[in-house]
């Protein structure tokens, strides 16, 4: 069964990222890992433990003050039927990647103040840390975002170097909610521009036959509009959520323009990152 893991930083960003896991993976039917970094000890008047009934999906006694409220709003969806655990991590790489390796983990989520101004270096300690290792998706939530659903992801790559099983996750994703999904194209650094024909036939046989899903899209960036690459699929594709393949296709430009330059103008929306 899928698993989502859930960065624990004891911070307001984790408590607002872990309220759209919950949502997440009641839709995905997946389960919910809490890895809650190394903090004091709570007194144990103050540990809730599982009950033994049938119907009760915490494993692991409740820890943290996170852990505790995601089991109240728990509680509040009967249907609800994904298992909750907490482990406790040090604030080591090798400990993730241990407890990654022994679960099968769809996704991680992790929470982000897109304002502060070490906002961009947070995000990529973040990538270093989480997807260098886990080598799984990483979700970004920005603390602003207060939506809990997305109605149009869309995922910038060349599509000439457009991974088939890259799409059917985020098919599977976007099924969720029924979104629509776009693949906004825009040729790799040195190659040749694509003819609009050539693309579509290349969306049409090789992505959209192969992954069979029905509100797939493809829009064609122009190259020149690079600058304002983020107005367009935030404003103009109206994307409530940003697919991105580390370091490939402009990750560097589009994250410096979300961070430093346009996240005052733009609502700034979810990032996520598949590991190059």
């Amino acid at each position: 069964m899928k698993t989502i893991l859930i960065i624990n930083d004891h911070t307001p960003e984790a408590e607002h990222a872990a309220g759209f896991a919950l949502v997440l993976a009641q839709r995905m039917r997946a389960n919910i890992i809490l890895a809650s970094s190394t903090e004091p000890k709570l007194d144990l008047q103050h540990y809730e433990w599982a009950g033994s009934s049938h119907d009760e999906t915490i494993a692991e006694p409740v820890h943290t003050p996170l852990m505790k409220r995601l089991f109240w709003r728990k509680k509040l969806h009967p249907g609800f039927s994904p298992l909750i655990q907490e482990v406790q991590l040090d604030n080591d790489r090798e400990g993730l990647f241990l407890l990654a390796s022994r679960n099968d983990i769809y996704m991680v989520i992790k929470g982000m103040d897109e304002f502060l101004p070490q906002a961009l270096l947070n995000v990529n300690l973040a990538i270093n840390t989480l997807l260098d290792k886990l080598q799984v998706p990483l979700l970004l939530v920005p603390s602003s975002w207060s939506e809990n659903e997305f109605t149009r992801l869309v995922y910038l790559t060349d599509l000439r170097f457009c991974g088939i099983e890259t799409v059917r996750f985020l098919a599977d994703l976007a099924g969720c909610w029924k979104a629509n999904l776009v693949i906004a194209h825009t040729s790799a650094s040195g190659l040749p521009e694509m003819e609009e024909q050539e693309a579509e036939n290349i969306f049409n046989q090789e992505v959209s036959l192969n992954v069979g899903y029905k509100k797939l899209f493809l829009n064609m960036l122009d190259k020149n509009d690079e600058l304002n690459t983020l107005e367009i699929m935030v404003s103009g594709m109206q994307a409530d959520l940003l697919v991105l393949v580390n370091q490939h296709f402009h990750f560097n430009s589009l994250t410096k323009q979300y961070f430093k330059d346009k996240c005052a103008l733009y609502k700034p929306v979810p990032l996520l990152i598949f590991p190059s």
